[in-house]
């Protein structure tokens, strides 16, 4: 018998909800059953045999998961009933409501009760106002726990996808990086020209010594879009919690993201935040070592070398002076070569005359622990211009040597000795790793204990690791001399033909890594992968010389 509520005149709420995991995951049997239209003609169709119940609205919330009740729509509906409007809910199934076990039963069991709420849930053949059914009171958790359990597994069937997809280097984020445009696979990213160069500005105007600000300021003048502004001009529908004005500008932070993202490298990180589980939706920061890092996603926008002279630089800043857009060319490059403190610039005024030098920052704080080591400006820079053309030309004359055995690297017989030795490097790693599958059958035939194997497998892991090491430096001589370019030769290429040297801020800090300034006012500088170069240098006066006693034989 129905209870005598069903004789009164409902004013009735439909509730319809589709979750992106519904349209992702679903077969498209089931996404058209749970499609909005197709739950809003159900209902309809439903309550033309409930005379009782009138539809007052429709609230449908779509592309919103079932987990948790912060959906727009299902708020506005509970607002409603708040304010009396409706005093009747109705879906087409419980999974409709929501999909999370404890919440589906507080509202259907607790809050709809207590504000005089009656709902139905048609498939489930529910309907709070009928005291006969009391079976499906029994049911209901039931249901709701399947619902639930379903949600947990479409919740691990995704997660598992996405990670197989980011190992496989695909790009699954939500909008492209600034600088890059989704291709025809939407998971392989594209250089989009005109932001690329944008990009390509940020990084020369940064190796010029400008601050991050300035940049910014720079870009803003110029009427350059900002990348969120440039994204919607795109037609993407992006947005982010961090605007503040109706249309976005360069920001300081904005020109560092770009400068630290080691995207436009040609490597993609992906997996940085996760949630804690598919009820959970705050994200959480991921430790460092669990980042998904594949080299080579893409195509580079910005060479190795520079990004890794960009960071070095954003290491080493200092603050711009004010009045001035740019450091100056030292900036955090000079040290004190007795405490290692910086080295400050300072200005001394005789008349019209200005005089400018460099003093020890520790001097300052105790003359006790260290001298001045006082230099002016004109000495250091003349100094620093002449070392500057004599390690130019050392890379000029290197440089010209490796195009010589390029040329004729197939008659040296230190090549020949290098691709010789690659093969007996590759064949000692797999003879270590057939003696360790073999030293596991012996334990597994009882031949040897097991304190004897974890010994055997120790050593020859040891082994094996050393000989990937032995192999890689091998690679790196054979790919410096023979497989291409140098890595580092394109950025030195248009300086090695230049004799004359303009001392400024872009040329300093691509070659230079650091200077030290003794008490004599002696400098000592340290350029940049120096150690590579050596390492070249000798190995290319090894042919040479090689070459050398070849002819006179």
């Amino acid at each position: 018998m129905l209870s005598n509520n069903l004789s009164k005149t409902y004013l009735c709420g439909g509730y319809l909800r589709l979750s992106k995991e519904d349209g992702d995951v679903a077969g498209s049997e089931t996404l058209q059953s749970n499609s909005i239209e197709n739950q809003k003609e159900y209902i309809e169709d439903y309550l033309q045999s409930k005379p009782e119940i009138k539809i007052v609205d429709f609230y449908v919330d779509d592309g919103y998961s079932g987990v948790n009740f912060d959906r727009p729509d299902f708020q506005r509906m509970l607002q409603d009933i708040k304010n009396k409007k409706i005093d009747c809910v109705i879906v087409k199934d419980l999974s409709r409501l929501g999909r999370n076990y404890i919440e589906v039963g507080k509202y259907i069991e607790r809050l709809f009760p207590l504000l005089g709420v009656r709902f139905i849930a048609i498939n489930d053949n529910f309907d709070s106002a009928d005291d006969t059914a009391a079976s499906n009171n029994i049911i209901i958790p039931f249901k709701n726990l399947i619902n639930d359990a379903y949600c947990r597994d479409i919740s691990i069937k995704i997660r598992s996808h996405l990670e197989v997809k980011r190992k496989r280097g695909e790009f699954i984020g939500a909008f492209a990086v600034y600088g890059y445009m989704r291709g025809k696979d939407k998971n392989k990213l594209i250089v989009d020209p005109y932001a690329a160069e944008i990009v390509k500005e940020i990084f020369g105007m940064k190796m010029d010594g400008m601050s991050q600000q300035a940049i910014a300021d720079e870009l803003n003048s110029l009427g350059i879009l900002s990348p969120a502004e440039y994204k919607k001009e795109q037609g993407s529908g992006y947005k982010t919690v961090f605007q503040t004005h109706s249309k976005a500008k360069w920001t300081a932070m904005a020109v560092m993201r770009v400068l630290t993202n080691e995207i436009y490298v040609g490597t993609l990180i992906q997996g940085k935040e996760s949630t804690p589980n598919y009820k959970v939706k705050v994200r959480e920061k991921k430790p460092r070592e669990e980042w998904i890092r594949i080299e080579n996603a893409h195509e580079a926008i910005i060479s190795r070398a520079d990004f890794e002279i960009i960071s070095d630089i954003i290491q080493k800043d200092t603050r711009v002076t004010a009045g001035k857009r740019a450091v100056s060319i030292y900036s955090g490059y000079l040290v004190c070569a007795d405490c290692g403190c910086s080295m400050v610039r300072k200005k001394a005024y005789s008349g019209s005359f200005e005089y400018v030098y460099y003093v020890c920052s520790g001097n300052k704080k105790n003359k006790d622990t260290c001298s001045s080591h006082r230099i002016s400006e004109n000495a250091l820079n003349l100094a620093v211009t002449k070392t500057l053309q004599l390690h130019l030309k050392h890379l000029a004359d290197l440089q010209e040597s490796i195009l010589y055995i390029r040329k004729t690297s197939c008659n040296s017989d230190k090549i020949k000795m290098m691709v010789l030795q690659s093969e007996k490097i590759k064949g000692d790693i797999e003879k270590y790793n057939r003696l360790k599958l073999e030293c596991y059958e012996d334990y597994k035939n009882e031949l040897i204990t097991q304190g004897e194997y974890l010994l055997f497998k120790k050593e020859l892991d040891n082994r094996i690791e050393d000989t990937k090491k032995a192999a890689t430096e091998l690679s790196k001589k054979k790919r410096m001399l023979l497989d291409g370019r140098y890595e580092k030769e394109s950025f030195m290429e248009k300086f090695l033909t230049s004799k004359d040297i303009e001392l400024k801020r872009s040329l300093f800090v691509r070659f230079i890594s650091q200077i030290y300034v003794y008490e004599d006012r002696r400098i000592e500088i340290i350029f940049r992968y120096q150690d590579e170069i050596e390492q070249l240098a000798g190995l290319v006066g090894e042919i040479k010389q090689e070459t050398a006693v070849r002819e006179v034989i």
